[in-house]
């Protein structure tokens, strides 16, 4: 844990606190680190990152802002929301293993009902051919169904449809240049339309994560975008990239000086009623005025640049004077002006409770500052007593992810 005021009286702060790299940019670190690729980058240059993974496409643009010749960038800045989507190797496999249930429609049951390990046995044999997959249109493999008992499975489903053939035609599992482009062309045209739509800012591409270690997305990228004015790069191990990037990130963690929120990030509060407001929200002080709670009191907006260790902050007082605790609610919404904190696209991404109590006397006047200071990938949340208790020391805290990516 990271020291605060959750953790226990006397305790000290780990000497290893989690700290959280996000990968696109781990990559951007690896391709501008002037030592770990040959990639010459000046002051103003854009580079587009897409990290094709297993489950997701991810991508961000960084703009060059201080540089060193001959070492690389020193800092850069996100240029752009960052952006992608669903999608990558998995979906490769789960396209691959659809094929194979086209292919030969009893499987399913043979492996339920007589042989359970051959899904593995097949995903292993799967993963090698992957990789030796390349577009050539003479490619082709085989997998065997003699040792599973399979072909004799397929052999007697189709004689019971009436469809004869050979017995030799059961005992491999055929796949050539047609099915693998079946299999593949959904997630590659994904990624390739994904880095389209940026790719005319930038001057360097540069793929990663382990879908990129694919010889056929990198052909169909090569192929795609040749010809044109940006240099390609995709590192000979892209998977290990990340790695790489990732530590050269954590020991020089002021690489990158500012991101573009996703979301709008702010707290729950609340304000007099005003017209329009929402019937269900409304509600009357006990001296008699009319409020309006769940009102969504933003921090920084979708879109927004954000530097790193900027903050922002606002003051709130409880709405009772008798309250001994004021409880801190932290939103996010992909809207740019949510209104409410119950509008369909907000999400609670955290809370805590401040003790309140030191205090009474001032009733509703006690003042507690709330802070957000953005960090790397996350945004720490703090409330502070202004005019009550112990002034200037952090009552209570915690610490939500930040989405930029």
């Amino acid at each position: 844990m990271i020291q605060g005021p959750d953790c226990p009286t006397g305790a000290s702060a780990s000497p290893r606190p989690l700290y959280i790299i996000l990968e696109p940019e781990a990559a951007s670190a690896f391709l501008q680190d002037g030592g770990l690729l040959n990639i010459s980058l000046t002051t103003k240059d854009r580079v587009l990152v897409a990290d094709v993974g297993g489950g997701t496409i991810d991508l961000v643009v960084h703009e060059v802002t201080e540089c060193r010749p001959g070492a690389g960038a020193l800092k850069v800045k996100e240029v752009v929301p960052s952006y992608g989507a669903l999608g990558g190797g998995s979906f490769v496999d789960i396209n691959f293993f659809n094929l194979v249930k086209k292919k030969v429609p009893c499987y399913l049951d043979f492996c339920l009902r007589e042989y359970p390990a051959l899904p593995l046995q097949l995903f292993q044999w799967w993963q090698k051919v992957k990789l030796a997959f390349d577009g050539s249109r003479d490619f082709c493999v085989d997998f065997n169904l003699i040792n599973s008992g399979l072909y004799k499975a397929w052999m007697e489903y189709d004689r019971e449809r009436h469809i004869h053939r050979e017995e030799r035609e059961y005992w491999n599992l055929r796949f050539d240049f047609d099915d693998f482009k079946h299999v593949f062309d959904t997630e590659v045209v994904k990624v390739i339309d994904l880095i389209a739509e940026k790719i005319d800012m930038v001057q360097v591409l540069m793929v990663v994560g382990g879908f990129a270690a694919s010889p056929y997305l990198k052909r169909r990228i090569y192929e795609h975008f040749e010809g044109r004015r940006q240099q390609i790069v995709i590192p000979v191990d892209p998977g290990r990239a990340i790695c790489v990037g990732g530590v050269w990130l954590y020991l020089n963690r002021s690489f990158i000086q500012s991101r573009i929120s996703r979301k709008t990030y702010g707290v729950s509060t609340v304000r007099h009623w005003n017209e329009g407001d929402p019937e269900n929200l409304a509600y009357k002080e006990n001296d008699g005025r009319r409020m309006c709670r769940d009102v969504f009191s933003a921090f920084v907006r979708a879109g927004d640049q954000v530097n790193l260790g900027e903050s922002e902050e606002r003051y709130v007082s409880p709405s009772n004077s008798y309250d001994r605790f004021l409880n801190v609610d932290i939103y996010s919404s992909s809207a740019t002006d949510p209104l409410y904190t119950t509008d369909r696209d907000v999400r609670l991404e955290g809370s805590f409770q401040v003790d309140i109590s030191d205090g009474m006397e001032l009733g509703t006047e006690r003042l507690l500052k709330l802070s957000m200071v953005w960090g790397d990938s996350l945004i720490s949340v703090t409330a502070t007593p202004k005019n009550f208790g112990d002034q200037g020391r952090q009552k209570a805290g915690l610490e939500v992810r930040f989405e930029s990516h």
